[in-house]
């Protein structure tokens, strides 16, 4: 959103509320302004914040490694502090990422998994199911136990509201909450589709506008439909990570120019390339190729890591 449309709504709200006082709230990186009104409902306008916390690493491998670390980390601060690691991942690379990973220590025994979106398929689905996907690849072999499961119909509505009831269900101890009563996930690894979509959040669509309502929601985006936890949510994790890595013949440098706008563009609004509502709440780490329309010198492992 460009600076001038920016102060152009301000105008335009204090002429609409005349004396009434309008709250601008700025949680970690996305700013909302709500403008209040006689009804029930408020209007909200969204813009993304700039990133800060952005590293380009040179290798594949080296992304790989310092996701790794960073679970490993987050998982062992966790539980230093009260016992339990609050964890939710997506499908798609990030799995593959993870599969790759051997805990050091038992933290995975003291997991609670949940998933940032799943589609709504029976839950044991190696084809279509992250949760039966993440089973195979690495899941079980952590001896990871505790996870918030589907129930496997293929009924948007019911699952996101079934799953929200089970996430709720959790004590304080195993999903912390903020002051808003919203979860605060210790580590949330969250992807991003080439169209700017995060978890099953897609560009134009309404369950991109969820801002201070559910914590998941159903996205009927495709057939079958999905679940995914809503962007307040994504936003509200302690760590939130975002990781782009690899590269095929048909794209050389993978997904360098939805990196480019998730992360600097100042023309997409998160309305449109929702992706971009997690500039300033995320760790972004990329390797070379899908850092390559950046414009940034190279980072470390160490220095990723010590952002997050």
């Amino acid at each position: 959103m460009s600076s001038a449309f920016y102060a152009l709504s301000i105008l335009s709200a204090w002429s609409i509320i005349g004396s009434q006082a309008f709250l601008i709230q700025q949680s970690k990186c996305l700013s909302q302004i709500q403008i209040p009104s006689t009804a029930a409902s408020s209007t909200s306008v969204l813009h993304a914040a700039p990133a800060k916390k952005v590293h380009i690493l040179p290798t594949e491998d080296d992304v790989t490694l310092a996701v790794h670390q960073i679970v490993e980390s987050s998982a062992k601060e966790a539980i230093a502090s009260r016992g339990n690691f609050a964890l939710a991942i997506p499908g798609g690379s990030v799995l593959k990422v993870l599969s790759t990973l051997n805990p050091s220590s038992d933290w995975a025994s003291k997991t609670t998994l949940a998933f940032v979106n799943h589609k709504c398929v029976p839950i044991t689905d190696v084809n279509s199911a992250i949760e039966a996907q993440a089973r195979s690849k690495f899941v079980d072999r952590w001896g990871l136990t505790d996870i918030i499961s589907l129930t496997g119909s293929s009924d948007g509505t019911m699952e996101a509201t079934e799953y929200e009831n089970k996430l709720k269900a959790l004590s304080d101890m195993k999903l912390p909450r903020d002051a808003d009563g919203f979860p605060v996930f210790d580590l949330a690894l969250v992807g991003v589709g080439d169209d700017g979509h995060i978890g099953s959040l897609y560009p134009n669509r309404d369950e991109i506008d969820v801002t201070d309502g559910p914590w998941t929601v159903a996205a009927f985006q495709k057939n079958p439909p999905s679940i995914s936890l809503t962007l307040p949510v994504m936003q509200r994790a302690k760590c939130t990570v975002i990781s782009a890595a690899g590269q095929s013949a048909k794209y050389p440098n993978g997904k360098a120019s939805a990196m480019r706008l998730a992360i600097s563009d100042d023309k997409v609004t998160p309305k449109d390339f929702p992706a971009s509502a997690l500039r300033e709440y995320a760790v972004w780490i990329l390797d070379a190729p899908n850092g390559s329309e950046l414009g940034m010198e190279l980072s470390t492992i160490d220095n990723a890591v010590a952002d997050a």
